[in-house]
């Protein structure tokens, strides 16, 4: 017996999870620059900085993953 998903689960399309992938991306690509130049600059604020880029684009990756299509 095949059974069916509840009505209330989020199915998200791949173009979405596309978007995802490349808001996650990106964050982890300024996180990783912001590390860098914190730490050949000497400015903790810009490591600082990549970090909470890097939060902010998973946030916002996840909410657009689970976006109904």
């Amino acid at each position: 017996m095949k059974q069916s998903l509840p009505e209330n689960v989020v199915k998200s399309s791949p173009a979405n999870l596309v978007k995802a992938l490349g808001f996650v991306a990106l964050g982890v690509a300024l996180a990783a620059a912001g590390i860098y130049v914190g730490d050949t600059d000497d400015a903790p604020g810009a490591a600082l900085l990549g970090i909470l880029l890097l939060i902010g684009s998973v946030v916002l990756g996840v909410k657009i993953a689970r976006r109904k299509p």
